[in-house]
């Protein structure tokens, strides 16, 4: 299967077939989803979460403000990263962290905790997009690009729309926001190192892709 996975590559015309028999195509899937569902889950309920846990509104609007500076701050280091370096590293790199700002917003952090976890939290939210469109370039070319990625955006939309209903529901459950924050945690510790696994470009989808930058 590997063998027929490499051929549809190298003609850059994959079939929908061929395309799903693709281990690629189902790790990307699962590490965008994975982070996507834990990034809306606690961007909807960090305020809450925050003020829940003893924060007042406005110190808890002041780590929420930082998130959202990080995103674009993820946007533009990505950028500049993945010309640089393999893209999954720098995707690990940016994608695995918001786990440890998981734990520390479950820890009864100070405002500069709860602000440097907000932070990393949104700087995976700024980069798992961006690298999504760049690794569907490299791994599959950019013929099948439009049809590939509106295939993964339709699976991102429901873990964007489960997501934080999943984090609130949990936190009614249970009376507090640990356990949706310890399921966040996970999704991040497996949607970025799963990138690792994508391997090395395939030649054809990279010279197309510098090709098509040129």
């Amino acid at each position: 299967s590997h063998g027929a996975g490499a051929k549809a590559l190298a003609a850059n015309s994959l079939s929908n077939k061929e395309l799903f028999r693709s281990y690629r195509f189902w790790v990307l899937l699962m590490s965008v989803v994975c982070v996507y569902f834990a990034v809306t889950g606690v961007l909807s309920n960090l305020i809450p979460a925050l003020t829940d846990g003893g924060f007042s509104a406005a110190n808890a609007a002041i780590a929420q403000g930082s998130l959202a500076a990080a995103i674009l701050a993820g946007r533009l280091l990505v950028g500049l990263l993945v010309d640089r370096f393999w893209a999954p590293a720098v995707g690990a790199i940016f994608l695995t962290p918001p786990a440890i700002g998981c734990l520390i917003l479950m820890s009864d952090p100070s405002l500069v905790a709860a602000i440097c976890a907000a932070a990393m939290i949104g700087m995976a939210a700024g980069a798992e997009l961006d690298l999504l469109a760049l690794l569907i370039s490299r791994y599959f070319g950019l013929r099948p690009f439009a049809r590939i990625f509106s295939y993964m955006s339709a699976m991102i939309s429901v873990g964007g729309g489960v997501g934080p209903l999943l984090f609130s529901w949990i936190r009614e459950l249970t009376g507090s926001y640990q356990a949706s924050f310890t399921m966040t945690a996970g999704l991040f510790l497996l949607g970025g190192p799963l990138l690792m696994t994508l391997g090395r470009y395939p030649q054809l989808a990279e010279n197309e892709a510098k090709a098509a930058a040129a």
